[in-house]
């Protein structure tokens, strides 16, 4: 009984450990809003209500301020908000458009006045908020930023990276037919390639065996943000070394939104090589890419939509310079071919010159009665059975009737 005691508590320990630290790994695909709401004096206000509402989807989320006036709303879907605070005594303050991102504490404090419940101050601006409760080094492409600003072809939003301090410019990896997702890949403040990694709503986007290569490069008009932290990385956001990215879809709101796009390229807008041949022609090289997004309610405030399509058709040609080898060296005649150096090669004498000591029969003769001691000729069947064996390397290279003209090589 004491055992299954303490498995039962083993088990409700890891339960509650799992439960606390859900909230800290959805931050990555989330935001947060945290603040302190004061009075004029700059006295806490305890218990005051804080309600933030998406002016997007209507999402609308509640919290009430602790003992010391602080307050924290996690787990924030990205958009705009409006926040409104309320406390007994005091008007109620509205702050406007407050931005929240993924992977962001968002901080607002507010300032109560005192007042009736029923008047009310609305903040329609702000300044710009600094980022304060975290020590993370991070940037941020915001859609704006990545639908506007120049793409090279495919529209990789990866290629904005190098606009960012301590990246190298980012470089096409392998080809277009095994990688079709036309992955880009950089090196962040001098770290290997595969020290990077995205995450696309969460989710972890690499491949394992190549952690360089993201997996789906989705079109640029379908991502809502996207964080790029390089510096003191949160837990959550591990297997990462250089820079840890994440991405975010867009999503439906309670208007219908939709864009379109086609972008095209041919051989005709290109310019022709400068070493080219007469009545060189371009060889085609047309590009089409297009598509476009769509999104809205289902059920107002509750339910929504979002599609996106993007196609990409490429025809391409090629020309060049190429050497081939002339038709002397392809006859093999050329005074570099294999018969001409096989005919350079100095020819043995086919007598042999008389040794001080005389001849041996063994050796420079198949048979005493052929040959001459004196003189050491070898004798004609000799050098007609030496001349027909053609030597491997020019047998392989030449014509045979060539090597016969090659003299015996010399008789043992």
């Amino acid at each position: 009984m004491v055992s299954g005691g303490k498995k039962l508590v083993t088990l409700g320990v890891l339960l509650g450990l799992l439960l606390c630290h859900a909230p800290s790994y959805a931050q990555v695909l989330y935001g947060s809003i945290v603040g302190a709401v004061t009075d004029p004096t700059g006295a806490v206000v305890p218990r005051a209500s804080v309600t933030i509402t998406n002016k997007a989807t209507g999402l609308s989320r509640e919290t009430v301020a602790d003992e010391a006036g602080r307050y924290s709303l996690l787990n924030v879907p990205a958009g705009l908000y409006d926040l409104r605070v309320s406390a007994p005594g005091f008007r109620t303050a509205t702050q406007t458009d407050v931005v929240v991102t993924i992977n962001e504490v968002a901080r607002v404090d507010v300032k109560l006045e005192v007042g009736s419940l029923t008047e009310q101050v609305t903040v329609a601006a702000s300044a710009a908020m600094l980022q304060t409760d975290k020590s993370d080094v991070r940037h941020e492409l915001t859609p704006v930023a990545i639908t506007e600003l120049p793409l090279p072809y495919y529209r990789n939003y990866q290629s904005l990276l190098d606009l960012l301090p301590g990246t190298t410019p980012s470089e096409f990896q392998n080809a277009i037919v095994d990688t079709p997702a036309r992955a880009l890949t950089t090196r962040v403040n001098g770290t290997p390639r595969n020290n990077n990694n995205t995450l696309t709503d969460g989710a972890v986007n690499i491949f394992i065996w190549l952690p360089h290569h993201t997996v789906y490069v989705q079109p640029a008009e379908s991502i809502e943000t996207v964080t790029i932290t390089t510096n003191a990385f949160d837990a959550e956001q591990g297997m990462a070394g250089g820079a840890a990215i994440t991405v975010a879809t867009k999503s439906g709101t309670n208007e219908v939104h939709g864009s379109g796009f086609w972008y095209h390229n041919n051989q005709r807008w290109q310019a022709a090589p400068y070493f080219r041949a007469p009545g060189f022609r371009k060889p085609k090289d047309i590009f089409n890419q297009f598509g476009g997004t769509v999104g809205g309610p289902i059920r107002k405030d509750k339910l929504f939509y979002f599609l996106s399509f993007e196609g990409t058709y490429y025809r391409q040609g090629g020309a060049g310079n190429f050497s081939v080898p002339p038709a002397t060296f392809r006859e093999g005649t050329s005074a570099l071919g294999p018969a001409a150096r096989c005919a350079a090669r100095p020819t043995r004498s086919s007598t042999i010159p008389p040794r001080p000591w005389g001849a041996i029969p063994a050796l420079d003769s198949p048979s005493p009665a052929t040959s001459s001691p004196e003189t050491g000729s070898v004798p004609s069947s000799m050098r007609s059975r030496s001349a027909s064996r053609c030597p491997t390397r020019c047998r392989r290279r030449i014509r045979p009737t060539t090597c016969l003209e090659i003299s015996a090589p010399p008789v043992r």
